[in-house]
């Protein structure tokens, strides 16, 4: 998905046991790059064929629901809201650990998927949500250059 995504699916069913949420992943831009991860200022034309590949930056949010206010107007507990803190701190690892544990084996590269973890933060509380946005830029496949006679 483009853009930033809405945040939708933490308003209802929070009751209870169960920690429902929304896990989304979007795309936030794209830069070439010839030395991964950083940005090409390689002039490029018909002439001159770099290995430039595209590096596409996803956004990972997971988001829960956060403590708030009951009906009668109290604040939520502190048992709530250390138990909230607890969920974010168990999302925030796990997103982490899966993209370094599974990741790298996406690609059939011999050595792996290339990519760079960005910042990791903390979002929210906002809607009643709150959660965890994890950035990652991954290396594609560069293009070949067609051979001679090609087109």
């Amino acid at each position: 998905m483009a853009g930033t995504p809405a945040w939708d699916s933490c308003d209802g069913g929070c009751e209870g046991g169960d920690t429902p949420g929304q896990l989304t992943v979007h795309f936030a831009g794209m830069v070439a790059t010839s030395n991964f991860p950083q940005d090409t200022k390689d002039v490029m034309g018909s002439r001159n064929c770099h290995p430039v590949k595209a590096a596409p930056e996803y956004v990972i949010t997971l988001l829960r629901c956060a403590p708030s206010f009951s009906k009668e107007g109290c604040p939520p507990s502190c048992e709530e809201q250390t138990a909230a803190a607890r969920i974010l701190a168990v999302d925030a690892a796990s997103i982490w650990n899966a993209l370094l544990c599974c990741f790298p084996s996406t690609s059939q590269a011999r050595r792996g998927q290339q990519y760079v973890l960005g910042a990791q933060r903390t979002i929210g509380p906002e809607g009643g949500c709150v959660g965890v946005e994890q950035r990652v830029t991954v290396a594609l496949p560069s293009c070949q250059c067609p051979e001679e006679g090609e087109s």
